[in-house]
């Protein structure tokens, strides 16, 4: 595990999926900050020394545990309780019918079954258990890795075996949400990247002296793309350091391994569903201008509040744009109007998402009518468990094409900044989404 001392702002739980730490001026600078324990100090230098409280059965002390320690801080993070999943009556997007390409686009794999806008971390449990993914289809112990800091400790202890457990015989044993173990482990005067294959990513990344702060570090341990690997089943993630994290070297990683999430069940292309690059689009390759600045998540997405004992680090997630103070006092210093700012490029983004969608389905549809005779003969070997036949030269070329132009789309779509992060990255991914799928259109005239 990556481990270092407070020094800047205050620990995390885990970085927000939201949309502001936006584009700015590489001559913006984070402002230093006092940390969580600040008023609690009569010397910097010399923190006072708080009691561990007891651990539950896993090794975790809970949230709840550290509440008369931390007092603010708890009570900022039990304010992400109003950012509520859909079914709590929360106002999230159904992203299935948002973009109904989605339904054509994910057909076969499990995030075709429901495909909710995610709610903060206090619901990662329940929106795990309770959704169609998870309850439709049988799952690997994997679908628990970021939802719960007892997971996290029971993988650390009992080693990646755990990973291949069925999710349905471990996910009830769980009760604490994304909690302070996750970026804390048990010290919360530290700031910690408690999952070990996110370290192992980082590689020569990792800890203090990144280009990445430990306060991005650590939300990035969950906001990040990953895969399952196909014989350990354990959570990995396709690269190792920060250059590699670019969308090109991520599709060429999956490509030499010959990874594939699903085979696409109209057209039986070997596709790639990607997750949440957020840490991948503003740390990875040559970064986001924010990060260039030297900007953490937490300088954007835990802003500096006041309580009862004086200035902390608030743990209620939210975008900037919600943060008059911040706006006022921070982003005004490089942004003339910040939320003009963002929203045009969500706007921008947003376009462009839902027109290359459109694209990819009739390029699917297309695919699967002309090819119909050829791709019912791999799906049925594929179903018989017998040799799968080739495809023909046009279908595998045309295969690749859909899987790229997805793959490209996703990496866009599912970050959730809509833009906002790394509009330049997010042009040039959507860019090359567009250009595949044009390519196979052409070929299909």
């Amino acid at each position: 595990m990556v481990k270092t001392k407070r020094n800047k702002l205050a620990a995390w739980t885990a970085s927000l999926c939201a949309f502001g730490m936006v584009m700015g001026l590489v001559a913006c600078a984070p402002q230093a900050t006092t940390s969580d324990t600040a008023d609690q100090k009569a010397d910097e230098n010399k923190p006072v020394q708080v009691e561990t409280p007891e651990a539950d059965k896993f090794g975790v002390v809970t949230a709840e545990s550290w509440k008369d320690a931390y007092p603010d801080q708890y009570a900022s993070y039990m304010e992400n309780e109003s950012n509520a999943p859909l079914q709590n009556g929360g106002e999230k997007h159904n992203y299935l019918e948002l973009y109904p390409a989605l339904n054509t686009m994910y057909k076969g794999y499990a995030f075709a079954l429901g495909y909710d806008e995610a709610a903060s971390h206090l619901y990662t449990l329940q929106s795990v258990k309770d959704t169609p993914r998870t309850t439709k289809k049988e799952q690997l112990a994997g679908c628990i890795t970021c939802k719960t800091p007892q997971f996290t400790k029971m993988v650390e202890d009992e080693g990646e075996g755990v990973y291949k457990e069925k999710f349905n015989d471990l996910i009830d044993e769980f009760d604490e949400p994304i909690s302070c173990y996750n970026c804390h482990e048990n010290d919360p005067q530290t700031l910690n990247v408690t999952g070990s294959y996110f370290v192992k990513a980082l590689g020569n990344d990792a800890g203090e002296n990144s280009k990445a702060p430990m306060n991005a570090q650590v939300c990035g341990q969950c906001h990040n793309e990953y895969y399952f690997d196909g014989e350990t089943k354990a959570t990995s993630n396709p690269y190792t350091g920060l250059k590699e994290m670019t969308p090109d070297a991520i599709l060429a990683f999956y490509d030499e391994k010959g990874f594939k999430d699903w085979n696409h069940a109209d057209t039986f292309a070997p596709m790639i569903k990607i997750q949440h690059p957020e840490f991948e689009t503003m740390y990875g390759g040559d970064q986001a201008p924010m990060a260039k600045a030297g900007y953490g998540c937490a300088d954007c997405h835990m802003a500096p509040a006041t309580g009862e004992s004086g200035e902390y680090t608030s743990h209620n997630w939210a975008s900037p744009l919600e943060n008059k103070e911040l706006m006022e006092n921070d982003c005004s210093k490089c942004h003339d109007d910040l939320e003009k700012q963002v929203k045009d490029i969500q706007a921008h983004e947003e376009e462009r998402v839902t027109a290359i969608s459109e694209k990819i389905e009739d390029m699917t549809g297309k695919i699967a009518a002309k090819y119909a005779d050829e791709i019912a003969a791999m799906k049925a070997a594929s179903e018989a468990k017998t040799d799968i036949p080739a495809a023909s030269d046009e279908l595998a070329a045309l295969q690749k094409l859909q899987r790229n132009a997805q793959f490209y789309w996703d990496f866009v779509m599912v970050e959730n900044s809509e833009g906002a992060h790394n509009s330049k990255l997010t042009d040039e991914t959507l860019d090359k989404a567009e250009a595949a799928v044009d390519e196979a259109l052409t070929m299909l005239a």
